[in-house]
């Protein structure tokens, strides 16, 4: 018999409220802090006595990040849970003692007391302090200290390259991985936030990159990965929300307080430039960092990283670009008040050069398409965002945040579609296609459906503003209430210019179009929810919550044809050129292909969260039930020649997430989860309209769509292996879709013209499992292996193109990803190799009868090393071999040796280095990328930067205060 949802509910509720009873006792708890530092004391007794001075207890202060500069001091008191007046007393030798007073008056379900902070004045006549130097002992130093569930890498215990930054030690700390777009992996688990000395950094994973490519790594003593509790939940006293995974940075003591700056300029062959300037302020209270970089090589890593200088992808086409910002972060003396600001501006110039084999499955034969494409654009960002939190007698957070962005490029493509495999007479992409526009091959045009010739000049910008608001009130009786509320503007345009030469050999006609679009839209967002949550005494938390969201957008889609204005073909017109007049320029509007939209859509929520959090000697355990219900009436005003028409929708959405989380003391770890998604259909798409705005492909609406609904589940475990300093993991994640969204194709094969129409589907699924491990090898701990291996399923369902758009086949494609690494790394003494190896094999088969099975394979394998030369002179390399097999240009299935070399020598007690850096010395480097589904495959090839050598020069500067 099924429960239903009531039920359950109610099924819970007695559980929780029917824990069995105990004797209650309650938490009585505070920090203690130095009154000129306002940092924490050690061995500091805390006496607890009754209102009449009466002794009841009696403990010396315990320690939050101990090995911290600021670290925190505090106590915690078991109390009987009853109203009583306390004095809470502080005694240190070589400080006064100091008191605090505390009231507890009202119990209900608090579960804890905070007792205002006692601050410690030194006495007198011990103001002067004797300091000792630090002992430093010669001996293997120790990588990795696991504390409970946080997991500490000593910075100074790994052999970095003078000049290295924050990224490449992370690259080199086993089990952690850093990969291009900045994200940090610790035993397959992605961290949430960067912490700058327990302090948040620039939010967001693009700004986190700053840090990590401009902190120096001499000022780092060690980083530390942790479950963290956030202010919030600090304020609350209880984790209303799950603990954020972060990675801390912590300075060492020297670099801690004060300032640093660290400065490099670096000229290289064929133009090649590197800059870079970072300063960082730091008091108890504050920090200020600024920054600023030029660069035009693509890349972040240096010789002797064990980051991937991938053969095959080296970043997509050339770019130069420079940045510039600042950091500034500010607390009050009792942390009770903070506030972040961060502005940033990029401006960034690239050219691209692609070309591109697509292989388009079809039943009675495949279609090829050869493309080449170069562009050429330019990018100007500004971004600036303001947090400010208070946690006092209530939590406040608001942030602002700000962003404008403005790019404008060219592009120029040629593409040709065969109706046969073009290859088998023509080895590459630019061979082809130079036979097609430029020479009479017979054999070529018996084969060729089509081909374009595009011209465009794009232009863009955007600017927006989002507000967000955060109150949350603890009650005296232990409950908690708590508003959000959001609002966000944001204003873009669009403007293309775009100019095609089309011929079709079936038909023997050639047309010429000369486009010019014009695209402004705007959009604003409001939201706001109200929260109220009951905390049980045993745990368990029962969140009821209500919100509101409203959202309009307006989009206008204006397309002009200017080769239908009479003379505009014969008369010479640059790509930019338009009408002397509006009243020209109207005439050549192509009203079929113009549509103005307004679209709306209100959403009521009601949710109801359940959760249970226990933080005990084994471990803290975490149990959630996120049960939201949706109501969400959408519509839109859609206007387009001779359509003017409203479309509405209403959906109930139901979209739960039920999850399980255990975090051991001893760093053993599970997580259990499921969540379901429903995405509810863009209204655009269900408009019935045909779109023929592109030449070589036409867009059909369909009123039918469905909603798309997304059932995941993961399953996690990670330990660690105290004996061998050694971590591993294991993952598996499972999606399932139900009503995807793919688009049904129909193919003229006269003309070479799709004919695109999405429609809901079944049958998509992908499984994924990872697993890692790393552990030292020896008592020394001078060797460790590390492994990183991950299977990935995807169960491909999407659309056969056919003749006709009204009837389709199914086309199931099922693709196997298989990917390993392994790193053996040795270190002793000023020596650190490291041999590496990768395999990725990518397999795709069918049942369909037109679909061949394929497997293409990419490897490498090589080292990665650095080691100190005589007179201090620091070499660093890493020499790799690079192999593709099984792909369709048969110029791609090669090998090539990529080798990287540095010198580096240090002067002026190291606050001076030069070095010299020679990148891609044997000149192998090529970028591709390989893309397959139910409806085709892609290759794409990619230009990158020349191979180069550089010479930069270092300065670093450090003060104390």
């Amino acid at each position: 018999m099924l429960i239903k949802p009531q039920q359950l509910l109610l099924l819970l509720l007695f559980i929780c409220i029917g824990a069995k009873a105990q004797e209650r006792t309650i938490l009585l708890q505070g920090y203690v802090r130095d009154a000129f530092t306002n940092g924490g004391i050690k061995n500091v007794s805390v006496i607890l006595m009754d209102e009449d001075s009466t002794i009841i207890d009696k403990q010396t202060v315990k320690y939050i990040d101990e090995d911290k500069t600021y670290m925190e001091s505090y106590y915690s008191f078991n109390i009987p849970a009853s109203p009583k007046k306390y004095i809470v007393k502080a005694e240190q030798s070589g400080y006064e003692s100091a008191f605090s007073n505390y009231n507890v008056k009202y119990i209900a379900r608090n579960q804890s007391f905070q007792v205002p902070t006692i601050y410690m004045k030194r006495k007198s006549k011990l103001q002067q302090v004797n300091e000792l130097d630090e002992v430093v002992v010669k001996a293997t130093k120790v990588k990795i200290v696991f504390k409970g569930d946080t997991v500490v890498y000593n910075a100074d215990a790994f052999n970095l390259p003078n000049g290295s930054m924050l990224d490449e030690l992370i690259r080199q700390m086993p089990s952690v991985t850093l990969n291009s777009a900045g994200e940090i992996f610790k035993g397959g688990k992605k961290v949430d936030n960067l912490l700058l000395q327990g302090e948040k950094f620039m939010k967001g994973e693009k700004n986190q990159k700053i840090l990590l490519r401009n902190l120096p790594a001499y000022t780092v003593k060690n980083i530390k990965f942790y479950n963290r509790t956030n202010e919030k939940n600090q304020y609350l006293g209880y984790n209303n929300e799950k603990k954020e995974f972060v990675m801390d940075v912590q300075l060492k003591k020297e670099y801690a307080t004060g300032y640093i700056v660290n400065a490099e300029a670096g000229l290289a062959t064929h133009k090649r430039y590197n800059t870079k300037l970072f300063g960082l302020r730091y008091t108890p209270l504050s920090r200020l960092s600024f920054f600023s970089s030029a660069n035009n090589i693509n890349q972040d890593l240096r010789p002797g990283s064990d980051g991937e200088w991938d053969a095959y992808k080296a970043g997509d086409g050339v770019l130069s670009f420079k940045i510039a910002g600042l950091d500034w972060f500010l607390k009050n003396t009792d942390k009770s008040v903070s506030n972040e600001f961060y502005v940033k501006k990029l401006w960034r110039d690239g050219n691209y050069d692609a070309k591109t084999i697509t292989t388009t499955f079809l039943p009675t034969h495949n279609n090829y398409t050869a493309s080449t494409l170069h562009t050429n654009g330019k990018e100007t960002s500004i971004t600036a965002q303001n947090d400010f939190i208070v946690s006092k007698s209530f939590y406040l957070y608001a942030s602002t945040f700000f962003e404008y962005w403005k790019t404008s490029g060219t592009l120029n493509s040629k593409l040709a579609t065969f109706q046969a495999n073009p290859f088998n007479s023509v080895k590459n992409t630019e061979d082809l296609l130079n036979d097609v526009f430029n020479k009479n091959d017979s054999t070529i045009k018996k084969q060729l459906v089509n081909s374009n010739k595009q011209d465009s000049d794009n232009r863009f910008y955007r600017y927006g503003i989002w507000q967000t608001l955060e109150v949350s009130k603890k009650l005296p009786w232990g409950d908690n209430i708590s508003l959000e509320a959001e609002a966000s503007y944001v204003k873009e345009r669009k403007k293309n210019f775009n100019g095609y030469q089309l011929q079709f050999m079936q038909t023997n006609t050639n047309e010429t179009e000369h486009q010019y679009v014009n695209e402004p839209s705007h959009h604003y967002n409001i939201a706001a929810k109200l929260a109220y949550n009951i905390h049980l005494l045993n745990n368990w938390n029962f969140n009821a919550s209500y919100g509101y969201q409203q959202n309009y957008q307006y989009d206008s889609f204006n397309r002009y044809r200017l080769d239908k204005l009479s003379g505009w073909t014969n008369s010479r017109h640059r790509l930019t050129d338009l009408p002397s007049t509006r009243d020209s320029l109207l005439l050549a509007m192509d009203l079929n292909n113009s549509y103005q939209t307004w679209n709306r859509f209100h959403v009521h929520s009601g949710t109801m969260r359940i959760f249970y959090d226990k933080e005990g000697r084994k471990g803290t355990t975490r149990i959630d039930f996120l049960l939201p219900l949706a109501y969400k009436y959408n519509c839109m005003n859609y206007l387009r020649s001779d359509i003017d028409t409203l479309v509405s929708r209403r959906d109930w959405l139901f979209t739960p997430t039920i999850s399980y989380s255990f975090r051991g003391a001893n760093g053993k770890n599970w997580q259990l989860a499921y969540n379901m998604e429903v995405t509810t259909p863009d209204l655009k798409q269900t408009i019935r309209v045909t779109d023929t705005s592109k030449p070589l492909s036409v867009y059909m609406g369909n009123g039918d769509l469905q909603n798309t609904t997304t059932h995941s589940f993961s399953a996690s475990y990670g330990n660690i292996i105290q004996k061998l300093k050694g971590q591993y993991y294991l993952s598996a994640d499972f999606k399932l879709f139900h009503q995807a969204v793919g688009n049904a194709m129909s193919y003229n094969t006269t003309t070479g013209i799709y004919t695109y129409q999405p429609r809901n589907i079944n049958g998509n699924w992908t499984a994924e499992f990872n697993n890692g491990f790393s552990v030292c090898l020896d008592k020394r701990r001078i060797w460790t292996l590390e492994n990183n291996m991950s299977l990935k399923l995807n169960n491909n369902v999407d659309f056969v193109t056919l003749n006709s758009i009204q009837s389709y086949g199914i086309s199931k494609v099922r693709n196997f990803y298989f990917t390993d690494g392994i790193k053996l790394t040795v270190q002793k003494n000023s020596l650190r190799i490291a041999f590496i190896g990768n395999i990725d094999i990518h397999n795709s088969k069918s049942l369909n009868s037109y679909f061949k099975t394929f497997s293409v394979c990419d490897f490498y394998y090589g080292l990665a090393g650095n080691y100190t030369l005589p007179y201090d002179i620091q070499f660093a390399t890493d020499l790799k071999m690079y192999g593709r097999r099984r792909y369709s240009d048969q110029s791609s299935n090669n090998n090539c040796l990529v080798w990287n070399a540095s010198l580096v020598k240090t002067f002026m007690h190291d606050r001076l280095n030069i070095s010299i850096t020679g990148y891609d010395i044997l000149q192998n480097i090529s970028n591709h990328t390989y893309i397959v589904n139910g409806q085709g495959r892609e290759e794409t090839f990619y230009n990158n930067i020349p191979s180069y050598v550089m010479l930069t020069i270092g300065y670093r500067i450090s003060k104390k205060p």
